[in-house]
């Protein structure tokens, strides 16, 4: 799938477990989580130039990585967003479920 697709079936999965006071959250939380693990295309090398495709769909990709990947994503978000999360009444927790849905729909 493209990216795009992939942030939208993320947004849509932490949608789905979000009150309606956190929505919005839920939604840019699953959608930026969702396309994440697509974030391994910058793994380059100038002295191996197929380093990058061995390493894309690699370990970002599994399902043993998914809950490490929700929670790199959470504690990453909560330092960006971490006044507006708490302005709203967020909790880690709930941004930590929000990640790791989004996270789990690559």
């Amino acid at each position: 799938m493209d990216p795009v697709t992939q942030g939208v079936v993320g947004a849509i999965a932490s949608q789905q477990m979000s009150k309606r006071q956190v929505l919005i959250a839920a939604t840019v939380l699953g959608t930026l989580s969702g396309m994440a693990p697509d974030l391994d295309v910058l793994i380059r090398s100038d002295t191996d130039p197929l380093l990058g495709l061995e390493y894309h769909r690699h370990f970002t990709h599994s399902l043993l990585f998914i809950p490490f990947g929700g929670l790199l994503c959470a504690l990453f978000f909560s330092l960006i967003f971490g006044r507006w999360f708490s302005r709203i009444g967020l909790s880690f927790k709930q941004v930590l479920l929000f990640c790791t849905l989004g996270y789990a729909t690559h």
